[in-house]
């Protein structure tokens, strides 16, 4: 087992991650030609966006999808409420907690 200093520095660290993962949400549908700040301006009348990350967008190569993470919890939930389904760029967003996402992601798994 590891020392007790460094399993509660591993606590630490994946409660911090939680706390970023309950204030992130994950945006589908998000148009190829979209850059981080205009989804920032977009998700600002919310609430204080943390950070925006385009997937794909750093390679030159935007997958249509996006995470982004607020400044506080009360904002990633206005944001579910109010942002799903809006229009940015012509396109129809779908906006699910993080959470969602990655459950998502791994059904079937291992089957």
């Amino acid at each position: 087992p590891p020392p007790p200093r460094a399993a509660a520095m591993e606590d630490a660290d994946t409660a911090a991650q939680q706390a970023r993962d309950a204030r992130s949400i994950y945006i589908g549908q998000v148009d190829y030609e979209s850059t981080p700040e205009e989804l920032s301006a977009h998700f600002a009348q919310v609430g204080a966006v943390s950070m925006v990350t385009i997937a794909g967008y750093d390679q030159g190569y935007p997958k249509g999808y996006a995470y982004l993470e607020f400044a506080d919890l009360a904002s990633q939930q206005s944001a579910l409420s109010t942002l799903q389904g809006s229009i940015f760029k012509g396109r129809t967003l779908k906006v699910r907690t993080q959470l969602h996402r990655k459950q998502a992601r791994y059904v079937g798994f291992g089957e």
